[in-house]
């Protein structure tokens, strides 16, 4: 059951619940943005964020991937395999371990995301943005910091507090 009852909103909550608005459009315009570029390089989401996720930590095991993405094994490997066949990553053995391996960008990767990152750095430079967001950008990290953490952490307390406790079956 959601609690419906409005909390008032105290000056320092209402800048809170502006930043909340804000961080939630931007959310969704990232999302359309990711759906964008996933096609510019002819991949899925899916498959854009696993590639991201492989450039920002060379030599992830799948396993590892499939934890970071949220999917299941049999599911990441479908990821794996897509993008293997598209010539973005490539499978390395694992001189620790001869049941895994790891995940590596091929230079069509390492492209790929290098155009992306360049296409998103220059799409930012066009919005104004000027030395004044390096004020900001200490607490856009400590947000950053926040979200991640919560997301890894499996105590959901302050969320149950709000909308009460699962209502599915285990």
């Amino acid at each position: 059951m959601i609690m419906t009852t409005p909390v008032p909103l105290e000056p320092d909550a209402r800048s809170v619940e502006h930043l909340a608005l804000t961080l939630r459009r931007l959310d969704e315009a990232h999302r359309r943005y990711r759906v964008h570029a996933a096609k510019i390089i002819d991949v899925g989401v899916t498959e854009l964020t696993a590639l991201v996720a492989v450039g920002d930590d060379p030599g992830i095991t799948p396993s590892a991937l499939a934890r970071e993405l949220a999917l299941s094994s049999g599911a990441i490997t479908a990821v794996i395999d897509r993008l293997e066949r598209g010539g973005h990553i490539y499978r390395a053995d694992n001189p620790a371990d001869r049941r895994s391996v790891h995940l590596l960008l091929t230079n069509e990767g390492k492209s790929a995301l290098r155009a992306l990152a360049t296409a998103y750095r220059y799409l930012l430079s066009t919005t104004g943005t000027d030395a004044t967001i390096t004020d900001a950008l200490p607490q856009l990290d400590n947000i950053t910091y926040a979200l991640n953490t919560a997301a890894r952490e499996q105590d959901t307390t302050p969320i149950t507090e709000l909308l009460g406790p699962p209502t599915h079956a285990a």
